[in-house]
């Protein structure tokens, strides 16, 4: 397995220097390798990222919270000048804080994508005109934001090729990695807690597709999928009051 990435050269007077960015990228991208270094599954078809679509995304996006973590970062962020020099505490609390500036933005934009790749991948009858932009500018003016009505976004959106009707996976499995961060969170140990590392790679990594990815989700968990943790996670706050609807899953692929 090998991971390929396009990040500054080193220069003649300092080395290759990454920005926060550039780091969380590669977290993300080694979650992902993570899933064939380690796979146990007993057949190629269900080993690493062989899993299904709306859930591959998921151990990897949860990687990049080690990225916005105190502890974490003090394991290898440093000025290279001076590597005693961390990154300040306040900093770092001000990066998470700065994360929901536009969570809103980011996600309307996300569902409005997705909400875009189902639609024209619905059946429709073959001796009916399609008009590819007709069924697109009123979905992005509905879900995201007021469109012209002389654009063609959706000639240009190129995931309609490789996620057909399967862009929704992003936000979905976005919610299922703010769930198995939870375990994390609540580990003694945070982000760097063994334990915690081991029960991803027994109960998430090495099964891989082998057995149902909703058992491997709540055996990590030790419990039901909960959509809580992603609500906290974009800045809306679930109604204690009531009972939180239950976590994404796979049953409806």
């Amino acid at each position: 397995v090998a991971l390929l990435c396009n990040f500054p050269p080193p220069t003649a007077d300092k080395p290759s220097l990454l920005t926060h960015q550039d780091v969380e990228t590669l977290f993300h991208e080694f979650g992902h390798c993570l899933h064939s270094i380690v796979t146990r599954a007993k057949y190629g078809r269900f080993a690493g990222t062989h899993v299904p679509g709306d859930f591959v995304e998921a151990p990897s996006q949860m990687l990049q919270n080690w990225i916005w973590d105190k502890k974490v970062l003090d394991t290898f962020a440093a000025d290279y000048r001076d590597p005693s020099k961390k990154i300040p505490a306040d900093i770092v609390k001000k990066m998470n804080d700065a994360k929901l500036a536009n969570a809103g933005v980011f996600y309307r934009r996300q569902f409005a994508f997705a909400s875009l790749d189902l639609a024209l991948h619905d059946p429709h009858p073959e001796d009916m005109p399609y008009d590819c932009i007709a069924i697109s500018n009123p979905i992005l003016e509905k879900v995201f934001l007021p469109i012209d009505p002389s654009t063609t976004f959706v000639s240009y959106f190129g995931h309609l090729n490789g996620y057909d009707a399967g862009y929704y996976g992003y936000a979905w499995a976005d919610a299922i990695a703010a769930d198995l961060a939870t375990v994390f969170e609540k580990a003694k140990d945070g982000y760097l807690d063994k334990q915690a590392g081991l029960k991803l790679r027994r109960e998430i990594y090495e099964p891989g597709d082998s057995r149902e990815v909703n058992i491997s989700i709540e055996k990590f968990l030790g419990r039901k999928q909960s959509i809580e943790p992603f609500l906290k996670k974009i800045g809306v706050k679930a109604d204690n009051k009531k009972k939180a609807p239950a976590g994404p899953s796979q049953e409806s692929r």
